[in-house]
């Protein structure tokens, strides 16, 4: 049986079928990259809040904290008196761990770290953490 353009109906299936296969490979593949590539923008954008939350304790002279909020799944940076200066949603592919012995960042007027500690965090690409330092306001990321 002969199609318009001179095809069998074989010929038309098959190439419908190679298409659909590329499509099913493609597809899973393409949302496993968007996923990655989300989760590398929130830690880049978590990184530069965190900077800005340092920058900003230190010219304002009053304490900001980098807050992290399982219950809105978010992060915050908060300033005592004037509330949230900032808040970023979580991608749902990334959890901060029960292992995470700290639960935001305080930075007291001066721009240092009020308290140390580690966050953990599981991605789809595996863990990645935050490791805060005393003193100097240290924060060191790494996968």
């Amino acid at each position: 049986m002969k199609g318009e353009q001179g095809f069998t109906l074989i010929e038309m299936l098959l190439v419908l079928l190679v298409l659909m296969t590329v499509t099913g490979i493609a597809i899973p593949s393409y949302r496993a990259f968007e996923t990655e590539r989300d989760e590398q923008r929130y830690f880049e954008l978590l990184q530069q809040d965190i900077y800005f939350a340092q920058s900003e304790s230190y010219r304002s002279q009053m304490p900001i904290t980098v807050v992290f909020r399982e219950v809105s799944h978010s992060s915050e940076v908060v300033q005592t008196f004037r509330g949230a200066l900032s808040s970023r949603k979580m991608p749902k592919s990334i959890q901060l761990k029960k292992s995470s012995n700290l639960k935001e960042i305080h930075f007291t007027g001066n721009g240092s770290i009020s308290g140390s500690g580690t966050l953990n965090f599981e991605t789809s690409a595996g863990d990645k953490s935050i490791v805060v330092h005393l003193g100097k306001g240290r924060v060191v990321f790494s996968e």
